[in-house]
């Protein structure tokens, strides 16, 4: 199975993470950096190329990586799984607005009219997993079951944003491409 890791906010593609390592065992993980101060528009088609390029079949997310995950999963027909997502960037983002340095020490400079772009997550018809530490800080993992209450979840005790139970989730992960994979049409590879 090919995977298409996609990373939050101020963040970037890294190989040897916790996540993409275990997630690997899964299948082959690809991954981008993503610039999340260019448009929504440009970042979608940033992922779509990805999905064509390298013939993947899952798309994992976290936060930020998490809505695209889902928005662009639902727009292409794959499987997806949301890691503690991001549900309204608009209102996540704005305290971004403006001059910061990532994770990593790199400037960036985001423009409120980016933040503007986004609208909230389709609620209404999700079909694919997600995954909540309640730990997580930066998003309330009870405002995100009560706005999606009928996806399939997992939620896990402690943890953090960056999504502590990546091992104890495989078995769910896989479930939910195969399950997925023969629900949308592409039957299991």
């Amino acid at each position: 199975m090919n995977i298409l890791y996609i990373h939050g906010f101020g963040s970037k593609f890294k190989p040897q993470s916790d996540k993409v390592k275990s997630l690997s065992s899964l299948g082959i993980v690809y991954g981008v950096d993503i610039d999340y101060t260019d448009r929504r528009s440009d970042i979608t088609q940033q992922l779509r190329n990805v999905i064509i390029q390298k013939n993947i079949e899952l798309l994992v997310g976290t936060s930020m990586g998490g809505y695209f995950s889902a928005e662009v999963g639902l727009m292409v027909g794959l499987p997806y799984v949301m890691i503690n997502p991001a549900l309204n960037p608009r209102t996540t983002l704005r305290k971004y607005i403006g001059e910061g340095v990532d994770y990593y020490g790199k400037s960036y400079h985001l423009e409120g009219s980016t933040v503007e772009e986004y609208d909230q997550m389709a609620l209404e018809k999700q079909h694919g997993l997600l995954l909540l530490d309640k730990g997580d800080k930066l998003i309330d993992y009870k405002e995100t079951v009560r706005l999606l209450p009928d996806i399939q979840t997992l939620i896990f005790e402690g943890g953090s944003h960056r999504f502590d139970h990546i091992n104890e989730s495989l078995d769910a992960i896989q479930k939910c491409a195969n399950t997925l994979s023969v629900v949308l049409g592409f039957g299991e590879r």
